[in-house]
Order: C-alpha cells, then structure tokens, then sequence
C-alpha cells in the first residue's frame, strides 16, 4: 500500500499538466550540479530491493502458467 499513495498523487501531476496548471518548481534544477549537494537518505540507502525470475517452462510465450499443464495433455499442441 506504501506505493499507491505515490502513483495517485503522480497520476493527478499528471493529469493537471494536461489541463494547463503549472507545477511548482522544486528543490532541484535539471541539471548534475544542482545534485551535487544532495545526501541519500540512510534509510533509502540501507534498503534492500530482490528480482526473482524464472526461466522454466511455465514462461513460455502466449502460454503462462497453463502450458506446463498443457504439456500433458494427449492431442494439446502442447503435448506435441
């Protein structure tokens, strides 16, 4: 739930450009030596973030889940 507070306020942001409002400027500019100064919080920098992906035959295109079941199932193309 901590990230859909985020996507809302993002998706209104950006619907407002839409309807001409103007943002407000930020901290920021556009540019690396307005980051220069900036300090990662240590919270963000202690975070930890994991990827899991599988390459079995259950992530077969157009198939998902399915086609492992399908693989036996006589006179599927699956099967063949």
């Amino acid at each position: 739930m901590a990230g859909v507070a985020p996507a809302i306020i993002l998706r209104r942001a950006t619907a407002a450009q839409g309807e001409g409002a103007q943002i407000a400027p930020g901290p920021f500019l556009g540019t690396r030596e307005s980051l220069k100064d900036y300090q990662v919080p240590n919270s963000y920098r202690d975070a930890k973030f994991g990827i899991w992906a599988h390459w079995g035959p259950e992530s077969a295109p157009e198939f998902g889940d399915w086609y492992a079941q399908r693989m036996y199932l006589e006179g599927n193309p699956s099967y063949k």
